[in-house]
């Protein structure tokens, strides 16, 4: 865990903002393209592994001369908004048939439907701008550590908001097992 130091420079103001939202955004993944909620469901969903998603910015990206607040504003919320995509996913696996299925799930309708947190791809992508109070770090005011700690929890708490916004995916099959059941049916021709 970073902690602000006194002076502050530009990469201990990344090393801290990673602190609160990559740790949170990175915690509790159960799905990605290391562990799929079904076997239907193509990896190209999937923007990451359960591990989660390296951070983007550096001390470089808010290194102006001097460091103002416009530009770790503009750039955290811009990172935090990349993060968005670690997000409750809602996965349906529906059987639109009964003929020929086999194995575990013979009959027809709904034979998975689960919500957890999911590294999707970047489609699944949502703004926490609207959502950010900026603290204090804006343009003509001193920053001050307590000031940034403030801003650093109100990201964390705009990309919670955006976290917990659930997408749902729906995969539609003929057969419960379509390798088993198209498969074994040749053998009868």
């Amino acid at each position: 865990m970073a902690s602000l130091t006194n002076p502050i420079n530009a990469q201990n103001i990344i090393n801290r903002f990673s602190d609160y939202v990559t740790a949170t955004a990175n915690s509790g993944i159960s799905w990605g393209t290391d562990s799929k909620p079904f076997d239907e469901m193509s990896s190209d969903y999937f923007g990451g592994t359960t591990s989660g998603k390296s951070i983007e910015s550096d001390g470089s990206s808010i290194n102006s001369n001097p460091i103002n607040a416009s530009t770790i504003y503009n750039t955290l919320v811009t990172e935090t908004n990349t993060y968005t995509r670690i997000r409750n996913l809602r996965a349906v696996l529906f059987v639109t048939g009964a003929g020929g299925n086999t194995g575990t799930r013979p009959t027809a309708g709904t034979v998975y439907d689960s919500t957890a947190v999911a590294n999707m791809n970047t489609n699944y992508l949502q703004s926490t701008a609207d959502n950010t109070n900026n603290a204090g770090v804006s343009s003509g005011s001193a920053i001050a550590e307590g000031t940034l700690e403030t801003f650093f929890s109100n990201l964390r708490a705009a990309y919670n908001s955006a976290r917990d916004s659930t997408t749902t995916i729906q995969i539609d099959v003929c057969h419960a097992s379509c390798h088993s059941s198209c498969h074994s049916s040749r053998g009868r021709r």
